[in-house]
């Protein structure tokens, strides 16, 4: 552990004596001295301003399309970097004061090879084409606009390093047309949806794609290198755009709605409720979101999760309002974060225990008085984000006898969020900072097992040079929890943190405590570019961390160390197309120095000329202990997982008939558990509108230690069979309309054996 940690602390060093190396302004960084030269060109377009708009259909007939130059010259990113594409595409960019006009003509030799294929929105499929504007041109984030062949839109937000956030969802326009040698697309993007800086003359980054889907090929207007450390800083420009002002845009969404309920208040069967939700556009660069109880009603509802572990599930956020600007609110520390939007409106945190013949009525989501969030960005790289929220003491109503009380489950609470990021040196450096809050009115002694008041904060540093060829990102945050006895007791007994586990001497169980803090934190770096990476990442979070207020932490008192390498190639060659090795090092332990895991990871993909693939996986686990499994017990030792094997091979994606199959082995030490997994993916485009695609997966799983319960922390051995299928037909109408159905039959038997002790256990494999 010492020795990692000093090696950690060296690289540190390097890392802050390079803080200030200036970048040349030759890309250099692939070893072919070609792609070099065509990533270092500086392209530029220069759009042109026009007078009348176009009908958006795809079709490019307007006299508009006669102004302004197209624009040629593309380069193949995948599979022959370098080269010139199999097929021509040009671009053109028009404006006028309220919009960007794009349009595309993709040529194509040959009828009826373009593939049109309808998909769900923001869900790749088919021939497609689109554009990445980085308004802020701050190197690092940019919004994507992509129209398919068949007209399907796809709309995403570049973070930078290759992460993509596509629950982004803009209001846009975008319509194709095909033909026999050619597909058009016209793209129409507002200004209110791009966030810039004020000013007379605007200048972008711009990045222009196309993707042939038969042959898997990517070209570029301005080629990015498939092994550079990340693409936005990479991007040609956009010029021409002048005169376009700053609009205060306001946007409103009141609702009514209505909910009726017979078997339980028969005095008051129906509930009605009304609010609204909106925006106003500060400026460019800045929005105020709002809403007054929200209504989100039409949201798609999260899957059902069988959970069987010890650990909260975590669900994605999908509420409009909270999505808007979220890229600017990340605080993500591996999976943990600062700030999960989820905790805002949750379920209720109280349920009562019910007498028998009594009945409950109580709400699923506790409800949002009000929410305000400010999100923006100024010309200077400073980004700003904000979040106020209310939600009201909920009541639910029980019912007995003809008569009813009610029984507060959350009181009323308050929720602050403050974010700030600074830009230096075109975006290579980035210094920010966040703080949250979280204060409850708790007057009932039923909900003292809340607490009242929760506090976080922590600042993050990254740092690139080389041309992002090396990087160093820091992350530290701290938390301070306070509340009754009853509250900091039960946050000690959490999932997160089993103060009372008895085989922990540097745990500390304190019924008396009112307050609970720590702190946490990753250090990470490396070379993300070219053919050979290495990144090494070091987590830790001290036993009394939380940040399960407002944030979201998924363990506390661990440590990770992590050291990735990976060499990949993506120049065909032979019978191969593109492949790549990985080699994965972890090693976890406890603030206390223990020991809970050691996993080492060897990974190798090839995809094939004739676009077959196969991944190999081979994995090992040593000195498992489980600090959870046995819910604030002692730890339960795991078997070694010597031989833990995986294969997957996939057809080409591109036929009809797509296939995907491949088994899991897992052999383990006691020569009594072990896992055989075997799966199956079958898909079926009948037709450009219709699909069949449907999942089977068969499980035999023998686990010696599974948990059965807690008191004298009683294990057993189980034997469970699983067999399940997803299974989808998918019909599209039109790009917006289409009929879907999805079924999840599934099967599982299990049985139970050799009941015994964890603590026998335990010395029998020491």
């Amino acid at each position: 552990m010492l020795f990692r940690l000093t090696i950690y602390c060296l690289f540190l060093m390097f890392s802050v004596t390079n803080l200030f190396a200036q970048l040349t302004d030759k890309y250099n960084l692939s070893t072919d001295t070609a792609v070099n030269r065509l990533a270092g060109v500086k392209r530029i377009y220069y759009a042109t301003r026009i007078e009348n708009r176009p009908k958006i259909d795809g079709k490019l007939n307007e006299s508009c399309w006669e102004s302004g130059i197209w624009s040629g010259g593309f380069i193949q990113q995948i599979p022959n970097q370098g080269m010139n594409p199999t097929q021509e595409t040009q671009i053109k960019l028009l404006y006028d004061n309220n919009n960007l006009y794009v349009g595309f003509k993709c040529f194509d030799k040959g009828p009826g090879n373009i593939r049109p294929i309808l998909s769900r929105r923001d869900e790749m499929a088919g021939d497609i084409a689109g554009i990445a504007i980085d308004s802020y041109n701050d190197k690092q984030t940019a919004y994507e606009f992509n129209v398919a062949a068949s007209g399907q839109k796809v709309d995403l937000v570049h973070l930078g390093a290759y992460n993509w956030d596509f629950n982004w969802d803009a209001v846009w326009d975008g319509k194709a047309q095909v033909y026999d040698s050619v597909w058009t697309s016209e793209i129409q993007i507002p200004f209110s949806q791009l966030r810039f800086s004020p000013g007379d003359e605007q200048v972008w980054g711009i990045h222009v794609w196309r993707w042939i889907d038969r042959l898997n090929e990517e070209s570029q207007w301005k080629l990015i290198p498939i092994d550079a450390p990340a693409m936005v800083y990479l991007f040609g420009e956009l010029r021409g755009i002048k005169g376009i002002k700053p609009k205060t845009n306001y946007e409103f969404l009141p609702y009514v709605n209505s909910r009726y309920s017979p078997n339980t208040d028969l005095e008051n069967k129906m509930n009605y409720g009304a609010g609204l939700n909106g925006k106003v556009g500060l400026n460019s660069g800045f929005t105020l979101d709002y809403a007054i109880n929200p209504d989100f009603g039409q949201i798609e509802a999260d899957p059902a999760v069988l959970n069987l572990t010890s650990y909260e599930v975590f669900n994605e956020e999908k509420r409009p309002f909270f999505l808007e600007g979220n890229t600017i609110l990340d605080f993500s520390i591996g999976n943990d974060m600062l700030f999960y939007s989820r905790r805002i409106g949750h379920d209720p945190s109280y349920f009562p225990d019910l007498e028998e013949n009594q009945t409950l009525n109580i709400s699923d989501n506790i409800p949002i008085i009000s929410a305000l969030k400010l999100t923006g960005k100024t010309k200077d790289g400073l980004s700003v984000g904000v979040v106020q929220s209310l939600t009201a003491k909920e009541n639910a109503t029980i019912y007995s006898s003809g008569s009813k009380s009610k029984v507060a489950v959350e009181p009323f609470t308050s929720f602050m969020v403050g974010r700030v990021k600074q830009d230096f040196d075109k975006g290579n450096t980035v210094l920010g900072g966040m703080v949250t809050s979280t204060l409850r009115t708790i007057n009932e002694d039923h909900l003292q097992f809340l607490s009242n008041s929760a506090l976080s904060g922590g600042v993050d540093f990254q740092h690139n040079w080389k041309k992002r060829k090396y990087f160093v990102d820091f992350k530290g945050f701290f938390s301070d929890i306070n509340g009754d006895t009853t509250a900091i007791k039960r946050l000690q007994r959490s999932t997160a943190h089993y103060f009372q586990r008895t085989d922990a001497d540097h745990l500390e169980y304190d019924s008396e405590r009112t307050s609970l803090s720590g702190w946490g934190g990753s250090l990470q770096g490396g070379k993300r570019s070219g053919k050979l990476r290495v990144v090494g990442t070091l987590n830790w979070r001290s036993p009394g961390v939380d940040l399960n207020d407002v944030g979201y932490l998924y363990q506390a008192d661990v440590i990770k160390e992590m050291v990735n390498v990976t060499y990949k190639v993506s120049q065909p060659k032979g019978i191969v197309r593109s492949y790549f090795v990985e080699a994965e090092q972890e090693r976890n332990w406890s603030y206390g120095g223990e020991t809970t895991l050691d996993r080492f990871k060897l990974h190798g993909y090839t995809q094939f000329k004739n676009l077959w693939s196969v991944h190999l996986n081979l994995k090992a686990n040593l000195n498992y202990f489980d600090t959870r499994e046995l819910r604030g017990g002692p730890k339960l030792f795991k078997d070694n997982c010597l031989q833990d094997y995986e294969m997957f091979i996939q057809s080409n994606q591109v036929k009809d008939l797509f296939v995907g199959f491949g088994p899991r082995l897992k052999f383990f030490s006691d020569d009594i558990s072990k896992t055989t997994y075997f799966t199956a993916l079958v898909r079926w485009q009948l037709s450009d509108r219709f699909s069949i695609t449907s999942k089977t997966i068969f499980d035999n799983t023998v686990d010696h230690h599974e948990y059965i319960r807690t008191t004298k922390y009683i294990v057993g051995t189980i034997d469970r069979n699983t067999i399940s299928s997803t299974l989808r037909f998918e019909y599209f109408i039109s790009p917006e309309i289409s009929l879907q159905y999805y079924g999840n039959p599934y099967a599982s038997t299990g049985k139970f054996e050799n009941f015994r002790q964890k603590k026998a256990i335990y010395n029998e494999n020491q």
